[in-house]
């Protein structure tokens, strides 16, 4: 069974979730407001992504640059995303964007990623103290769906760890594809 390309894709979006969980996490423990939560995810980040070698992927490293802001009316808060490398399936420096904004209606956060590869595509995030996980699926090429997850532990306002993981027994198990850590970088 081979979603390299998916779970290459699927790089990127961990990078963005990755820098959303991120602050939103660091942030939930001081603030009490969801927008004072996204507030702590402005800034400049370094993403550090190395992926197993497993039978959905090749062992690599990929690191990305995010810089993240308000938009100017404040509701929503942006990121950029940049890949330090070319994406191993397309030779492409990778480029997203993505918006997170807090749902008043829905009480929840939500992610929306925009990628060259297509979009826009929603998300949403579930918190659990310091852990937050985004549940996805993606299409293998034989038509097939397989569950995944983004799972996000705080270790500090500044650092966080994360790791995508792939389940094709509907749950019961988890194959860790990938682990990251961001790092915040610190204004000169």
């Amino acid at each position: 069974m081979q979603v390299s390309r998916v779970l290459s894709a699927g790089s990127a979006a961990l990078c963005g979730a990755f820098l959303v969980a991120l602050t939103l996490g660091a942030a939930a423990r001081e603030s009490s407001t969801p927008q004072e939560q996204l507030a702590a995810w402005v800034g400049h980040w370094q993403v550090r992504i190395d992926t197993k070698e497993t039978r959905f992927d090749h062992a690599r490293t990929d690191r990305y640059d995010a810089r993240c802001s308000f938009l100017p009316q404040g509701t929503f808060l942006a990121c950029d995303y940049l890949g330090m490398q070319p994406d191993p399936d397309s030779g492409r420096i990778v480029k997203d964007v993505a918006l997170l904004y807090y749902s008043e209606v829905d009480k929840t956060f939500k992610y929306t990623n925009v990628a060259r590869e297509g979009g826009p595509r929603e998300m949403l995030m579930h918190v659990d103290g310091n852990v937050w996980i985004r549940p996805f699926k993606i299409r293998t090429k034989s038509d097939g769906m397989l569950d995944a997850r983004e799972v996000y532990t705080f270790v500090s306002a500044d650092k966080q760890l994360g790791r995508l993981e792939v389940s094709i027994d509907k749950g019961a198990h988890w194959i860790v594809v990938n682990e990251a850590v961001g790092i915040k970088e610190t204004s000169p």
